[in-house]
């Protein structure tokens, strides 16, 4: 058995193993209802004033040891928290540029230090090729005609057009590579939208490379 004093009213009185162990060695007054560590407060034996009955205090209500590891959990929670939001964030962020025209100029000038870009999303699969076609111009040159259809309900980059020629046993003859500014497109492709391209240029071939055919494919550089 220890002999304590509670350091708020001077009161002595024996607390058991038991009792200390039921807090961690806190314990609370029975005069004066003050909570402190019994260990810390020991008297020396036969200093003894009076026995006065213990209570152990509340658990986690005046323990400083569980409110700084409740502290500690709470903060690392909320810390790993805003890093999973700013991963996904940073991840999306082609998304984030496209749904909320707001955050563009956030977005690109927190991309600077970094050195990354932050820009329409590039998605190939939901560019659709709706119509091609590849022509003599009788005034001289080609033309190509070229619609596609962003099939997402966001916008995404517009790709670029890779032509091929074909002659008459399907190889290529030549290929030929327009970007979007060639063929007179936005940089991006609106949700749900079809837009039309189109670009004239020429053409030198070996006499004997003729034309036969052709095959469109969109791409991103």
């Amino acid at each position: 058995m220890q002999t304590t004093y509670c350091p708020t009213c001077a009161t002595s009185f024996k607390v058991t193993p038991v009792q200390l162990g039921q807090a961690n060695g806190w314990v609370r007054c029975g005069r004066c209802q003050g909570v402190f560590e019994a260990l810390l407060n020991t008297m020396p034996p036969g200093t003894f004033n009076e026995a006065v009955s213990t209570l152990p205090p509340k658990e986690g209500s005046t323990n400083p040891s569980a409110f700084q590891r409740r502290g500690l959990w709470l903060f690392a929670s909320m810390g790993l928290a805003l890093v999973l939001i700013a991963q996904v964030a940073w991840m999306g962020r082609h998304r984030l540029f496209t749904q909320i025209s707001a955050l563009q100029p956030v977005l690109q000038s927190v991309c600077v230090p970094f050195q990354c870009e932050v820009t329409w999303p590039r998605s190939p699969d939901v560019v659709k090729i709706e119509h091609s076609s590849f022509s003599e111009v009788p005034t001289g040159g080609y033309v190509v005609n070229l619609r596609v259809r962003n099939t997402a309900h966001y916008a995404v980059a517009t790709p670029a057009l890779e032509l091929s020629l074909l002659d008459l046993q399907d190889q290529v003859v030549l290929r030929r590579v327009f970007i979007r500014d060639e063929l007179g497109l936005d940089d991006h492709l609106l949700p749900l939208r079809e837009v039309h391209g189109q670009v004239h240029f020429d053409l030198v071939t070996a006499d004997n490379q003729d034309i036969t055919g052709f095959r469109a494919l969109i791409f991103y550089p």
